[in-house]
């Protein structure tokens, strides 16, 4: 039998992909036309900018990665000299050492002039580099660019900041044999400025010298810019483009025109209105840092034409240069042209091919949907059936739960009445017999009679309200109701108060007055299970104090209940589990592992609220303890 909803059903499942299909492969090739012509329009218009773009991207990543380079060089400049002087000094130790062994049987003055004479010509760094030699008595021994101070006492010798300069050599070779040292001094072309001198110094032991160089820092550093410039000038580009450098006073340091290098760079003939562009070029680079800038230049070297041309221009500061790189108009302009050729025939080609496959696509897509509904209706029916089978072994699971958890409630309450009933029997059964024997003795009076019958009463008047107190909470209402969270609290502690009193556990609560909307018994059995949870645990507790601490507060539109307890917490390998059904830590025969489970369902889905678990510490009493808190957070309606 199929019902009215699910024939609607079975009419969609049939004919809506068909149409749906038909009319989303129209609206496809409409939207697909309409947005790849869009396109195909804009990327026209913009292929020129972004070639642009994609130029200025490259020239200024070319810029880039050689000022990175250059600015590498520049810091590695005093490191690269004091290897340079060192591996100097070292090769004319070895000379000395040489010549000292080979003669030592001769007399001190002859090994000095062998060795002063094999070492007075040598230069090296382009000429500026020499060898002077000094003993550790402060005497200058060789000093090749004036010969005429060989032989008198450097004791007092000051560089231009005052540095006993011999003296603080000889100190730091006394200690180490060879160092590197640096000083201020003159150069012999100019005498009217300082500049900074590195040298290094090595202990010649068998003469009592020390053997050294040293090399400007200024100078060794303008060797290395020439050696930059001979790397730049060796780099490829793609399209002969090529790195031009320009030091701050506008003159030439590289270029692909190598006949105009060392030439100001204003002055050239080498592009249009050179000077306006050259200064601005400066300008960027010594205030901006860097940038770019457009211009003509005189000549293209691919075209040998006029061309307008786009540079990206970077100041290096501490060398006082300009690097840049440009592309000029006339060779995008050729592949611009075309790429809108080629990218026209694509479009064409593609505007056919969309409605081929569009068509195509429409007509195998219909005869799947054909079969698909057929089978989707067969899918319908048979996934019918197993919701029901579902649903009925669902509804069967949950009843199971739900019964497995009732007696394990009702297997705990009849404990807690066994426990509530014993003192009360005792003392019914003491009055009884009390009254029986006084009545044997013929000792008993009214007086007597009616103090027993008394305390008989009350003890059975106590008795009907604990079977009360149990009755309402294994009643079956599923009436919500307004109740008072205190009483609730009160009613679930006088029912476990017994057994918990035995086992000498504590019941501390701090509870405010909050009314509730929902069933009370239901939050009494989730409040009597946790109790019965950390009851388990604190009867493991041997010489500590069983406590367990109840509290409640509002947050916002939220009522939170906690239940901390000084049992020592729970494992954390367990803490996630143990809010799943049949996950217990007891054996096997005094826990079922559903009653957290069932706590949780009653919480969420009765309450619509949150059940979570933690491990924490609180203070009763000035004494800290640690245990497991249970945290309820219900709505307050």
């Amino acid at each position: 039998m199929r019902y009215k909803n699910e024939n609607t059903i079975l009419k969609i499942i049939k004919y809506t992909p068909p149409i749906f299909i038909v009319s989303i492969t129209f609206l496809i090739m409409l939207f697909i036309y309409y947005d790849y012509k869009s396109t195909y329009i804009k990327e026209k218009q913009s292929m020129e900018s972004e070639f642009i773009n994609n130029n200025k991207e490259i020239i200024k990543n070319n810029v880039d990665i050689l000022y990175n380079t250059l600015q590498e060089m520049h810091k590695n400049t005093e490191n690269e000299l004091k290897e340079t002087i060192k591996n100097r000094v070292y090769e004319a130790y070895t000379i000395a050492t040489r010549i000292y062994n080979e003669n030592k049987h001769q007399d001190k003055k002859t090994i000095t002039k062998l060795i002063k004479d094999a070492l007075v010509d040598i230069r090296f760094n382009e000429g500026r580099g020499y060898f002077y030699i000094y003993s550790f008595d402060y005497e200058c021994i060789l000093f090749p660019l004036n010969r005429d101070i060989e032989g008198t006492d450097f004791y007092d010798f000051q560089d231009s900041q005052g540095k006993y300069l011999t003296r603080d050599i000889i100190s730091q070779l006394k200690k180490e044999n060879e160092g590197f040292m640096s000083w201020y001094f003159y150069k012999p072309l100019d005498k009217n400025n300082y500049y900074r001198k590195i040298g290094f110094n090595k202990y010649f032991e068998p003469m009592g010298w020390f053997i050294g160089t040293g090399e400007y820092l200024d100078e060794f550093e303008e060797s290395i810019k020439k050696e930059s410039l001979k790397y730049i000038q060796s780099l490829k580009y793609f399209n002969n483009n090529y790195i031009f450098v320009i030091d701050y006073d506008g003159r030439y340091l590289s270029h692909i025109k190598k006949e105009i290098i060392g030439k100001d760079a204003i002055k050239a003939e080498d592009v249009k209105n050179s000077q306006r562009v050259i200064k601005k070029a400066i300008d960027i680079a010594k205030n901006d840092g860097s940038g770019f800038l457009s211009y003509v230049q005189s000549q293209n070297p691919n075209s040998m034409r006029p061309s307008y041309k786009i540079s990206y221009v970077r100041g290096v500061d501490n060398w006082n240069w300009l690097i840049g790189q440009g592309f000029y108009e006339d060779d995008y302009k050729v592949k611009l042209k075309e790429k809108k050729e080629e990218l026209s025939q694509k479009f064409n080609l593609y505007i056919k091919n969309i409605i081929t496959l569009s068509l195509i696509l429409m007509i195998v897509l219909l005869l799947i949907s054909i079969y698909i509904s057929k089978i989707l209706q067969k899918k319908f029916d048979k996934y019918k059936n197993e919701i029901k089978e579902y649903l009925n072994e669902r509804t069967q699971q949950q009843e199971l739960l739900a019964h497995q958890s009732k007696m394990a409630a009702m297997g705990e309450m009849i404990g807690n009445i066994a426990h509530q009933w014993r003192q009360p029997l005792s003392v019914i059964t003491t009055a009884a017999s009390g009254v029986k024997l006084n009545k044997e003795m013929d000792t008993l009076n009214d007086e007597n009679l009616i103090e027993s019958m008394d305390i008989i009463n009350s003890q059975a008047n106590y008795l009907s309200k604990t079977i009360e107190d149990f009755r309402n909470f294994l009643k079956a209402n599923h009436e919500k109701e307004y109740f008072s969270l205190s009483q609730t609290i009160d009613d679930s502690t006088n029912l476990t108060y017994a057994q918990f009193k035995n086992k000498r556990i504590e019941i501390i609560k701090d509870i405010n007055e909050i009314s509730l909307y929902g069933l009370k018994n239901q939050l009494i059995q989730v409040i009597i299970n946790l109790l019965n949870n950390a009851k388990d645990e604190l009867e493991k507790l041997e010489d500590k104090r069983r406590l367990i601490y109840i509290k409640n507060y509002i947050q916002k539109d939220d009522v939170y209940i906690i239940f901390q307890d000084s049992a020592g917490g729970i494992s954390t390998k367990i803490i996630d589990r143990i809010f799943e059904p049949y996950f217990s830590t007891k054996h096997q025969y005094q826990g079922t592992g559903i009653g957290l489970y069932m706590s949780q369902e009653i919480i969420t889905k009765v309450f619509n609220g949150e059940i979570s678990v933690s491990n924490g510490n609180f203070e009763y009493e000035g004494e800290k303890y640690k245990g497991a808190i249970f945290t309820i957070k219900l709505p307050i309606e």
